[in-house]
């Protein structure tokens, strides 16, 4: 059986409107989607013993802080060689949006260099964050190409963004597209052997 619900789930601020969130339900899933991006916030699936959990990654709330990242572990606006880092810190991976100077145009966002093979990516976006992921959750099972194993951190993610929780944070760049306008954004990747 199939079912679809529909609840408000907020307003906008500002009077900008109202988000609702649907749930469709069946006996093999439940997915929540709020009208707000049309966002997953919940997809609960069954495993091989035919529990349901939540398997959408997520926070429970959000806070809305920008803060300094002068002397701390989120300083990587100098090279840092990543391994070194984290243990230097005491850090258990990265999976933080890191805000930057603000613009409309392609500016320089993240350089990366990986000193045995000689590769670089530099990302530029139009974009005013980056969501970066060091694959804290990875421990081996996961098995790519020719069967290679994924332990944790062998691999990260650069994802330009908008600063999460924007909708409800009124000194973060705003967020609401409104009819009429255009959804405009870019990110380059730039590949180079140095």
């Amino acid at each position: 059986m199939v079912s679809v619900t529909r609840a408000v789930f907020g307003d906008l601020p500002l009077g900008a409107g109202t988000v609702e969130k649907f749930q469709l339900q069946s006996d093999q899933l439940r997915v929540d989607i709020i009208s707000w991006g049309c966002t997953i916030t919940a997809l609960e699936v069954k495993d091989r013993q035919g529990r349901a959990s939540d398997v959408v990654l997520g926070f429970d709330e959000l806070e809305g802080e920008i803060a300094s990242v002068q002397g701390t572990a989120f300083d990587l606006r100098k090279p840092v060689e990543l391994g070194k880092h984290l243990q230097e810190f005491h850090v258990n991976g990265f999976d933080h949006n890191f805000c930057l100077k603000g613009s409309k145009e392609k500016r320089f966002c993240a350089r990366v260099h990986h000193a045995g093979s000689g590769r670089v990516l530099e990302v530029y976006t139009t974009q005013p964050g980056v969501q970066f992921y060091t694959g804290n959750f990875l421990d081996g099972t996961l098995k790519g190409k020719s069967g290679a194993g994924y332990p944790k951190h062998s691999g990260f993610c650069l994802e330009t963004q908008s600063w999460p929780d924007a909708v409800n944070q009124p000194h973060f760049p705003p967020v609401l597209l409104k009819p009429g306008e255009e959804y405009d954004h870019t990110t380059w990747f730039k590949f180079s052997v140095a």
